[in-house]
């Protein structure tokens, strides 16, 4: 009998596999999966939004007899409000961030109201109200018109291939409307430009003291070598693969610097280090991230739904520019199943009866070694951050309680914490904190205070 409650299982289809998600209070919302994933195939897709019938959201809600949902109007009229302050853009990348932040305030205010989100249908949506918007208010002289415009153009550089796909087409039907109206204003030379963002190929990566927080600087510019800036990818590991952040910076210190910053003591060593091209295995964090609106809890930051459109738009725009280097992203890999524990439960086995003459019971350490393997990058096995430790606490805690291998598995975990800090040769005052967040997340008191002493 498996430890682990059937019930807690949920899996989800992404391109690599199915992935469990816990079953504790912290779990994501019981929402629809998205239409839009990480798929690299969609660049070159003839239906970018992957629907075989092409039908457009709304006509697909008239078909169905679906409800909208009721954020939607008021999200998007308030959004097309504040597009205004685009107007004062002085050049792409300004019109980027602009527009990545009113994407992010959007919908983080969705998600702390709790509404189901859709996000694929409410950016399509948008983009058919400000296309209509800029066609009425145009005519009209009104500065609604050109802010919209300009929204659209935003849009086409921090959207998925698919949603700059679709905000593409709408600039191009209002092209006629635009030009042969004479508001006595001209459009920015520059404005060609920002639907073209491109990646140099020249990357950046950073890995804090765990292992486990993850940051990838990429080199960016647009056409002519307008606006050179680098993008920064932050990654957390340490539980599902999710992201933590990001956004746009003058070169690659300064992004690291904010990198640092936003992960802390952990970070506090860090320097970028330059991507050998020919061996891209550093970047699988890009490739595993799970974009899908299934992973989310509701408590993200807002500097992640700042970065949430985007962040999948710059891993396509890399994709890009490691092809043009005769290079590639790493494959996908199943992270879920298909995991061999038996070298890491016979090392932990080995060292604990090494160290402590025990010999633990099987089926409580192959429970603990394959809770803490799946879902992880290959080479973040050994990572025992604290929030990894917090992560797998809340999942181990949804084991039958009174199994005899989750008491075994919680019973060996300040041994199991110890092994692996000595095992990732991390310095004592992290080891240290990771057995301190033990302690207090667990409230395993004593015992594994007993071991922060004595870390190595």
């Amino acid at each position: 009998m498996s430890p682990v409650s059937r019930n807690r299982r949920s899996n989800t289809k992404k391109q690599q596999g199915n992935k469990k998600r816990s079953g504790n209070p912290a779990s994501p919302k019981n929402i629809p999966t998205p239409r839009e994933r990480l798929d690299l195939s969609d660049l070159h897709s003839g239906n970018p939004f992957g629907h075989p019938s092409g039908l457009s959201f709304l006509q697909r809600l008239a078909g169905a007899g679906s409800a909208r949902p009721d954020w939607f109007g008021p999200s998007i009229e308030g959004l097309l409000d504040e597009a205004e302050v685009l107007l004062d853009a002085q050049g792409p990348r300004q019109l980027e961030d602009m527009t990545a932040h009113l994407l992010g305030a959007h919908v983080h205010k969705a998600v702390q109201d709790e509404h189901s989100l859709f996000l694929g249908d409410w950016v399509e949506e948008l983009i058919d109200v400000a296309e209509r918007e800029a066609r009425e208010q145009l005519a009209d002289g009104a500065p609604g018109g050109r802010a919209a415009c300009l929204l659209l153009h935003g849009l086409t550089s921090v959207g998925s291939p698919a949603v700059a796909h679709m905000a593409d087409a709408a600039l191009s039907r209002l092209h006629p409307v635009v030009h042969g109206t004479d508001t006595g204003e001209h459009w920015p030379d520059w404005l060609g430009s920002a639907a073209k963002p491109l990646m140099t190929g020249d990357v950046w990566t950073m890995r804090d003291v765990y292992g486990s927080r993850i940051g990838v600087i990429a080199a960016t510019s647009y056409p002519n070598g307008a606006d050179p800036a680098v993008y920064l990818f932050d990654v957390d590991a340490c539980g599902f693969v999710v992201l933590a952040g990001g956004g746009t910076f003058d070169d690659a210190d300064q992004a690291a610097a904010a990198w640092c910053t936003a992960v802390g003591a952990a970070a506090a060593d860090c320097v970028p280090q330059p991507l050998d091209k020919a061996d891209t295995e550093a970047l699988r964090c890009l490739i595993e991230v799970d974009l899908s609106e299934i992973t989310i809890h509701g408590t993200e930051s807002r500097a992640v739904w700042d970065e949430w459109f985007r962040a999948l738009r710059r891993i396509h725009d890399l994709s890009d520019a490691l092809q043009r280097h005769g290079s590639s992203l790493p494959t996908p890999l199943n992270l879920y199943q298909d995991i061999d524990v038996t070298p890491t439960v016979d090392a932990f086995s080995a060292w604990l009866w090494h160290e402590h003459g025990e010999e633990p019971e099987p089926e409580a350490v192959g429970a603990l070694v394959g809770e803490w393997l799946e879902g992880a990058l290959p080479d973040t096995a050994d990572s025992v951050s604290p929030h990894r430790i917090e992560h797998q606490l809340g999942l181990i805690n949804d084991w039958i309680p009174d199994h005899p291998a989750t008491i075994g598995a919680k019973r060996l975990l300040p041994h199991w914490v110890r092994f692996l800090a000595q095992r990732a040769n991390i310095p004592d005052t992290a080891a240290a904190a990771a057995l301190a967040t033990l302690a207090t997340a667990s409230g395993g008191g004593h015992r594994a205070a007993e071991h922060c002493r004595d870390v190595h």
